[in-house]
């Protein structure tokens, strides 16, 4: 991946499609924006890349408030570098990106990175003033020589997924919640610094860290939490707040990792928080707080083996969903039954007939969820692609008593995909469907998104 500080360092001889954002957390909305970006790109012989900033916009246009960060430049990058995007620019917000006209600015893109599709959600807009609304951006486009492909926004229960909301939820110790919208673990990181050694006298030392004050904190509290230092993990227990006990003081986060036994003095550590246990409280002595802590680390024991049994973080995420307005619809079929699917994505693609397959058996809010399960499916083109995944999903059906009403698809490309579903034990109480044909099959491209066709075998 080329990292790109300037545009001027940048001089790109292959077309690009190009999305823009300040990517602040690079959560799951963004990944799925990225993940078919990239796709996409890559399946036409383009290149893919990506624009951010920092500091955040906010501290250049509204410096009283400025927006607190889930991530660091850093950080984002190397989340970003896992994504295969051929380059990002991480360009500087000052004063005067922020008076850069519209126009200028996308003329710079079309020059440095030689743009051929511009992928942003329904609400972007750019330049000074946000003069660069989409249809003004449409307009350019023409002109340019360049193609504004508008992303629907990704839904996590009801809602979109925003680093505001994540911001809120964090805020708010819900941080388990949070993880569900980023993909991860909320995590900070910072130097260990020397604190007033009370942890050790209580028989629990913690590892103070230094947190940046522009970050993102969760609320005060215990929290059930990983550490990672270097490439070793250890499992912890988390204080952030002021000790109250004590009478106060400055707001720390202080770490006890378990089992560990060590000088962490003058070391970077991460800090990813799993759970919150309870409130910061004061207690009425030392003793009571020292049983205290000891319950917490019992509890944070017991909360990450099973966190581990599951698989962590990244095997527990729940679906993620783009509100198109239509998934699918039955269509008129002599004798077996037939679906046409809609979605933005070849994802919501895969997604929506699933759903269509599963909604000819049973409504799917009759479903009860209650088993997670993940599967691989290969095949030689994308359309046998299709069918051997619904076909795959129908002998799950069959061999495990289970229907299923979300889906999530974890990777995708013509051959192949990995996905996880999630359904229940439950039988047809509609029409039993045998099996996903080839019959009238087509999956196209119709522009603004994608139409697909399957008959199926009743």
């Amino acid at each position: 991946m080329q990292l790109i500080d300037n545009f001027s360092q940048a001089y790109v001889n292959i077309e690009s499609f190009i999305t823009i954002g300040a990517f602040d957390g690079v959560h799951r909305g963004h990944q799925h924006l990225i993940r078919n970006l990239v796709r996409e790109a890559h399946e036409k012989g383009f290149l893919a890349g990506l624009v951010t900033f920092h500091p955040h916009p906010s501290a250049v246009l509204n410096p009283s408030n400025p927006t607190l960060y889930l991530t660091t430049p850093g950080e984002k990058v190397s989340i970003l570098e896992r994504m295969d995007l051929d380059l990002v620019a991480l360009l500087p917000f000052d004063e005067k990106m922020a008076r850069t006209p519209a126009r200028e600015f996308m003329e710079l893109l079309c020059k440095h990175l030689n743009l051929k599709e511009l992928w942003v959600g329904a609400d972007f807009a750019l330049g000074f003033r946000r003069e660069g609304n989409i249809e003004v951006l449409k307009k350019f486009g023409r002109e340019m020589g360049f193609v504004v492909r508008v992303v629907e926004p990704i839904y996590f229960r009801g809602e979109i997924i925003s680093s505001t909301r994540i911001r809120k939820l964090i805020i708010m110790g819900e941080v388990r919640e949070a993880a569900q919208l980023l993909g991860r673990y909320y995590s900070i990181a910072g130097e260990v610094v020397k604190g007033e050694g009370r942890g050790r006298l209580l028989g629990f030392p913690t590892a103070n860290l230094e947190v940046r004050p522009e970050r993102v904190t969760p609320a005060d509290g215990v929290y059930v939490s990983y550490v990672r230092l270097g490439r070793d993990r250890f499992r912890g227990v988390t204080n952030v707040g002021t000790r109250p006990t004590f009478d106060g003081g400055k707001r720390l986060v202080e770490t006890y990792i378990l089992d560990f036994d060590g000088d962490l003095y003058g070391y970077d550590l991460v800090v990813e928080f799993v759970e919150r246990l309870r409130p910061e409280i004061k207690f009425p002595s030392v003793k009571e707080l020292r049983e205290q802590i000891q319950k917490d680390v019992e509890m944070a024991r017991k909360i990450l083996e099973k966190e581990e049994a599951l698989g962590g973080i990244e095997n527990m995420l729940e679906p993620v969903y783009t509100p198109s307005t239509k998934r699918f619809e039955e269509l008129p079929h002599t004798a077996d039954k037939a679906i046409k699917v809609y979605g933005s994505t070849l994802e919501d693609i895969f997604v929506n007939a699933a759903y269509g397959m599963f909604s000819l058996m049973i409504e799917p809010q009759e479903i009860k969820i209650e088993v997670t399960r993940e599967l691989e499916v290969s095949a030689f083109d994308l359309e046998s692609l299709l069918v051997k995944w619904l076909n795959e999903l129908l002998y799950l059906h069959e061999t495990e008593g289970e229907l299923y009403r979300d889906f999530e698809i974890i990777y995708l490309d013509e051959k192949s995909l990995k996905a996880r579903v999630w359904g229940g034990k439950a039988y047809p109480t509609k029409a039993k469907v045998k099996a996903a044909t080839y019959h009238d099959l087509e999956i196209k491209d119709v522009g603004k998104g994608y139409e697909a066709r399957v008959v199926f075998d009743t």
